[in-house]
């Protein structure tokens, strides 16, 4: 079961948060994308975490706005998946050129575990779970990074 938001009014965005935070989790109840998370080390590499939920989030705003804006009303819904793996390559492609213009010492330490997103099954599975739950896109971004 996953959680509803029924209108966007600050008490329902409130509940969806602590819903996604301690009973809809992606580590601890759907156990997806575990990797990055469970990688614990006093190194900058830890910020692998903070980069897949950054990628989360951006996910989950782009996948919903493209299906309920160009998919679902094309009736081509059947692409979903392949449309949600596009978009997750283009935006770590995005975020691995920000991250080497703005931050080079975190490029450089973060290596391969930057390109490695694209892979992430958490980062998949939250695009596909936000369209199977029928989130509208504020859900979506929430459950993207706090899920």
């Amino acid at each position: 079961m996953t959680p509803v938001m029924q209108t966007n009014s600050c008490g329902n965005v409130l509940l969806f948060f602590v819903s996604c935070v301690l009973s809809h989790n992606f580590i601890f109840s759907r156990f997806l994308g575990c990797c990055p998370f469970l990688g614990v080390s006093n190194k900058v590499e830890t910020a692998a975490g903070l980069a897949v939920t950054f990628v989360m989030g951006l996910a989950s705003l782009f996948t919903s706005a493209v299906y309920q804006y160009v998919l679902y009303p094309l009736q081509l819904t059947y692409l979903d998946t392949i449309s949600f793996i596009l978009i997750i390559a283009g935006l770590v492609q995005f975020v691995e050129m920000f991250l080497k213009k703005s931050s080079p010492a975190l490029y450089k330490s973060l290596g391969i575990y930057l390109p490695l997103i694209t892979t992430n099954c958490a980062v998949l599975g939250v695009a596909t779970l936000n369209t199977s739950a029928q989130y509208d896109i504020l859900s979506a971004v929430l459950n993207g990074v706090f899920g």
